[in-house]
Formats: C-alpha cells, sequence, structure tokens
C-alpha cells in the first residue's frame, strides 16, 4: 500500500509511472483513483439534484441521459447490439479517437489523425454513404502521409516530455464533454444537471488515460470494456422490464 502512494499527484499529472512503479501497482493506483473519482462525481450529482430538487425541478424528467429510452422498444436482436457496442465497439472507437496519440510516437500520431475523420463520419454521425466515408478515408491517407513524411520519432519525444500532462487533461476532459451529446434534450436549464452527470464518464476518463499512457493502448481498451460493464447490466434490466 506503501508504494501505491508514492506518488500523490493526480493521476493525469503522472505520465511516467511506468518508469518507476510496477504493473501491479499501476493496476492498483488506477482501481483506487476509479473509486475515488466515481465517488467524487456521484455526491456532485446528488448534490446537484438536491438544487434542483428545491427549486421544484426535476432534471431527469427534463432530459435524458443517453437518449429518450420511450423512443424505442428494446427488442432482443437491438439488446444484444447495444451490448456489443458498449462492451467492444464503443470502447474501441472512442479509445481510438481520445488516446491513442498519447503514445507521442510518430507512426502511431500519423495513423491517429487518419482514422479522425474516418471515425467521425462513421461512428459519430452515423455515416454509412460510401462516397462520404471514401472521401474520409482519402483525407486520412493524405494526413497520415504528411505527419509521417515531415515529422520525426526525435520530435515526438521532446514533445512528448513538454506536452503530455497537457495532452493526458484534453483526452479526459475532452472525453467527458463529449458525453453532452447523449442528453436527448440539452438547453441552458439543464446544462448544471448534463455537466454533474457527464463527471461520471469524465471520472473514468481520467483513470482510463492513467491507464493508457503507463501500461499501453489495449489495456486502456481493457480498463474502458471493464468501466462500461454495469451498463450492460441497465440494458438488460431495461429490456427484461419491457
Amino acid at each position: 500500500m506503501e508504494e501505491l502512494f508514492m506518488k500523490r499527484k493526480f493521476i493525469l499529472n503522472c505520465p511516467d509511472d511506468s518508469l518507476t512503479l510496477s504493473k501491479k501497482t499501476i493496476f492498483g493506483k488506477t482501481f483506487l483513483w476509479l473509486v475515488i473519482l466515481f465517488a467524487c462525481a456521484v455526491v456532485v450529482r446528488m448534490i446537484c439534484m438536491a438544487i434542483y430538487m428545491a427549486n421544484g425541478l426535476n432534471p431527469m424528467e427534463l432530459t435524458s441521459f443517453g437518449g429518450d429510452p420511450t423512443s424505442h422498444k428494446i427488442k432482443k436482436d437491438y439488446l444484444w447490439k447495444a451490448i456489443f457496442s458498449l462492451l467492444v465497439y464503443a470502447p474501441l472507437m472512442e479509445e481510438a479517437l481520445f488516446r491513442l496519440p498519447l503514445s507521442f510516437k510518430r507512426k502511431t500520431v500519423a495513423i491517429w489523425v487518419a482514422l479522425i475523420p474516418i471515425i467521425c463520419a462513421f461512428y459519430f454521425h452515423k455515416c454509412r454513404v460510401w462516397y462520404i466515408l471514401l472521401a474520409s478515408v482519402a483525407v486520412g491517407a493524405a494526413i497520415f502521409y504528411v505527419v509521417n513524411r515531415f515529422t520525426t520519432d526525435e520530435q515526438w519525444e521532446k514533445w512528448r516530455s513538454k506536452y503530455i500532462v497537457w495532452a493526458m487533461w484534453i483526452a479526459a476532459i475532452s472525453f467527458g464533454l463529449i458525453h453532452l451529446r447523449a442528453f436527448s434534450v440539452l438547453n441552458l436549464q439543464i446544462l448544471p444537471w448534463a455537466i454533474a452527470t457527464i463527471l461520471v464518464p469524465m471520472a473514468g476518463g481520467c483513470a482510463v488515460t492513467y491507464a493508457r499512457v503507463n501500461l499501453g493502448f489495449f489495456w486502456g481498451v481493457l480498463f474502458h470494456m471493464l468501466i462500461n460493464v454495469p451498463g450492460i447490466f441497465v440494458i438488460i434490466s431495461g429490456a427484461l422490464a419491457g
């Protein structure tokens, strides 16, 4: 336990723990901070709820996180698709978009910038138009060539030493903010509740970012999958209730 607290800085300020801490300690630190941050996020959300209720409003009646649950019936086919999306598809896509470049390696960053237009078109905007996807691939390939051709490994190593902490904070915060798009209604009245709600995925994003930087990309994907597991039980319970 003493080794677990060797570095007391916030996890997003610890990009080089892999140099001094064992993999087991990094696992422990990730889960410890995950629990702490989740608990803090839940408390903030409860306080926010209490303030709304004190003013005669129930924010959960004004908007729904994850879209309007009455907009479709959860059928068996949809259930399996939802589970696959939450457990596999979403973690892979979101980790690729938000945390793949945190290695600060030239080829990895080149792959990341090449994937951005494709992921945005296919995953976030649900685009299935072949010529738009083809154009996204062409744009991505061009960007890949530029980054791979005109930057060097040495440059990325220097940039890592300067900007890795900033990059970790940006990745975690932007991951949380992207969840604002999951609300069925989003306006100024509901914005404080929405922000309080996305603190929960943002907390997970902080832990996953730390794990990704210190253990590797696919460890980040694994942690992301584990964090999404409770959501699967919510989906199943909703299907059974339907």
